[in-house]
């Protein structure tokens, strides 16, 4: 389990991860937690070919349960947003948030 101090170091070593990323595990880790451990499901096949997603299993940040073959083009995976990568969304919350275009709810801030 990562701490605050590891998480920095890597950051510092290896940077940030890019900002699609961080929107996109900070909009996960968002739904895990108003829906207690609920997973993000997509397909295996977009999961191997999108390089943010790569970026944040690389980093451990995410992880993911695969259900079907592995070998099927259409088997189905649950992302999860692991302690380091809830503790890297608290880190830069602030940050993050501010570049979101919704609120938690899901509604377009210019709505507000």
């Amino acid at each position: 389990m990562a701490t605050e101090e590891e998480i920095l170091a890597e950051v510092e070593q290896l940077g940030r991860l890019s900002q699609r990323a961080e929107d996109v595990m900070y909009n996960i880790t968002l739904r895990q937690d108003e829906l207690g451990r609920e997973p993000s499901n997509m397909l295996l096949s977009k999961l191997k070919e999108d390089p943010i997603y790569q970026e944040m299993i690389d980093r451990e940040m995410i992880t993911y349960d695969v259900y079907g073959s592995k070998a099927m083009k259409d088997s189905v995976v649950s992302l999860y947003v692991t302690l380091k990568g809830i503790r890297y969304c608290i880190l830069f919350g602030d940050e993050i948030h501010a570049r979101r275009k919704v609120d938690p709810a899901g509604r377009l801030k210019s709505n507000l």
